[in-house]
C-alpha cells in the first residue's frame, strides 16, 4: 500500500465506513498482524499525547512534562482498545449479530489510527488558532461515534443504523459509569470532598 492508497482508504473510511470495515475484515489478517496494529496505534497514541503535553506546555511557557506517564497512557489505551473490540463483538452477538473478536480488534485499531490522524491535525490547529481547540475536540468525538456505529453495524451484519447507534451510545455510557464506579471503589480516582 502506497501513500495514495492509504489516503484513498482513509477517505473511504470517513465517507463509507461500512464499506471500509468490510474491506478490512475481508483481508483476513493473521492475529499477529492484528495485535501488531493494536500495538502500533497504542504506542503512537501515547507518544502523540505526551508530545502534545510538552508542546502545549512550551507554548504556554509553563513547566514541560506530561500529566500522565507515557507507559501508563499506553497501558490505559491498550485496555480501552481491548474492551472496545470485546464490546463490539460480545454485545453485537447478544443482539443477534455475527461479529468476532479478531475482526473487531482490527476495526478498533483502524478507528484508533483514524483518530490519531485527527488528533495530529487538531494539534496543528490548536497551535495556529487555539480558540478552535474545542471545535476540534467535538469533531473527534463525532468522528469516534460515526466510525464506531458504522463499524459495529458492518461487523455484526446489522442494517438498522438508528438501533445500532442507540445501542452503541447506551453501552458507551453504561461502560463509562461502570468504569468510573470501579475506579472510585478501588481507590484509583479520589472521591470529591466538597459535595
Amino acid at each position: 500500500m502506497n501513500m495514495a492508497d492509504f489516503r484513498a482508504f482513509v477517505l473511504t473510511s470517513l465517507r463509507y465506513p461500512q464499506e471500509a470495515a468490510r474491506m478490512l475484515m475481508a483481508l483476513n489478517l493473521p492475529m499477529s498482524v492484528r495485535w501488531l496494529a493494536v500495538g502500533a496505534v497504542v504506542t503512537l497514541s501515547a507518544a502523540l499525547g505526551t508530545a502534545a503535553e510538552i508542546v502545549f506546555a512550551a507554548a504556554r511557557g509553563t513547566e514541560a512534562g506530561p500529566n500522565v506517564a507515557p507507559m501508563a497512557m499506553a497501558a490505559l489505551q491498550f485496555g480501552l482498545v481491548l474492551y472496545g473490540a470485546w464490546a463490539m463483538s460480545f454485545f453485537g452477538r447478544m443482539m443477534g449479530g455475527r461479529g468476532t473478536f479478531p475482526d473487531a480488534l482490527i476495526l478498533v485499531a483502524w478507528i484508533e489510527a483514524l483518530l490519531l490522524i485527527g488528533q495530529t491535525l487538531q494539534i496543528f490547529v490548536m497551535l495556529l488558532i487555539p480558540i478552535l481547540s474545542f471545535v476540534g475536540s467535538m469533531a473527534l468525538i463525532v468522528l469516534l461515534f460515526w466510525l464506531l456505529i458504522h463499524f459495529t453495524a458492518a461487523l455484526n451484519g446489522f442494517t438498522n443504523i438508528v438501533k445500532v447507534g442507540v445501542a452503541v451510545i447506551l453501552i458507551f455510557i453504561g461502560s463509562g459509569m461502570l468504569a468510573g464506579t470501579l475506579l472510585v471503589s478501588l481507590g484509583f480516582v479520589p472521591v470529591p470532598q466538597n459535595m
